[in-house]
């Protein structure tokens, strides 16, 4: 089946004694098979926005339609395709997470003895399958974050929706929860709308970026073209201490560039290699230190969207 999975048209949310709607007029449409991130700083709307899309909560104005129903009047068929993975959901901390993932089994109106084998093989997956049996309340927060994402993968749904999912998890953590999503959407074509605070794991897969602040929508665009719209290169120059570093962006700012300086590195915003490697050497040379290296680098999606969402308002 193709089609967009989710659309949204001038969906708007107020809140009584809110002068400001928490999601303003936004329009925009996922296509079956996406992965779609969902960035926005604190307090953009991006939780009222899952919420709307999952029906807890209805829009004041606009429409919403999750796999061709309305998710408040229609329940039933807008959300039975749905997975959602929240931030932080109900468990009954004196049962066993088995318990806890059979209980919302029975919530869903699934059988365990049919969701068992997907749910346990998701669980080996995740390195969890060992810790099924403890008590929720001794799991470590990486073991609870890992559980969420089984309870919310009873079955494989149409759309998968994960708020956070590599939250309290290590760098290894995050990666493995990384290639388990890219594997549902290659082999299972699963859709994901997947916001997290590690921009980088948008910036590496998600086909578009839904960018909203204050309600608004700023832009929807695949990240290389946020990137090439909003962003930029700079020089970052590898120095041999601080004495060195403070030369460089003492130079770097008198010549008129924003310079950003590190333990070992001065990031000169804008600065083109052949313009200012002759000045700048002959100024470190004048200065009795050295530079160690000299590299040109593209702005990160991270670095795009603190620039799209800085100063608005």
């Amino acid at each position: 089946m193709s089609g967009d999975v989710v659309t949204a048209v001038e969906l708007t949310k107020r809140y009584r004694r809110k002068e400001v709607p928490a999601v303003d007029g936004v329009s925009f449409s996922i296509a079956e098979g996406e992965t779609i991130g969902l960035l926005g700083p604190n307090g953009a709307g991006k939780t009222t926005l899952i919420k709307m899309i999952c029906g807890v909560t209805p829009p004041t104005t606009g429409r919403i339609r999750v796999l061709g129903a309305d998710p408040v009047r229609d329940p039933v068929a807008a959300k039975n395709g749905v997975g959602a993975m929240h931030q932080t959901g109900p468990y009954d901390e004196m049962l066993s997470a088995l318990d806890n993932l059979q209980i919302a089994a029975r919530f869903r109106g699934l059988s365990w003895r049919a969701a068992a084998p997907w749910a346990l093989e998701v669980a080996e997956y995740l390195g969890l399958k060992d810790a099924l049996s403890q008590l929720v309340f001794q799991l470590s927060g990486g073991q609870r974050q890992r559980l969420q994402l089984v309870r919310a993968l009873l079955t494989i749904p149409r759309l998968l929706i994960l708020d956070e999912p590599s939250a309290g998890l290590d760098v290894a953590g995050r990666h493995q929860v990384e290639r388990f999503v890219r594997w549902l959407r290659s082999d299972h074509g699963v859709t994901v709308l997947w916001t997290s605070h590690h921009i980088d794991e948008l910036e590496r897969n998600s086909q578009r970026v839904l960018v909203i602040d204050r309600g608004k929508v700023l832009r929807y665009a695949h990240p290389k073209d946020l990137v090439r719209e909003f962003g930029g290169a700079h020089l970052v120059v590898t120095v041999d201490d601080e004495v060195a570093g403070k030369v460089v962006t003492e130079w770097a700012e008198t010549a008129g560039y924003v310079a950003e300086a590190g333990d070992t590195e001065v990031r000169i915003e804008g600065a083109v290699a052949q313009d200012v490697l002759p000045a700048l050497t002959r100024h470190c040379q004048d200065s009795g230190v050295a530079i160690s290296g000299v590299a040109t680098v593209t702005d990160s999606l991270e670095r795009v969207f603190l620039r799209m969402t800085e100063n608005k308002g």
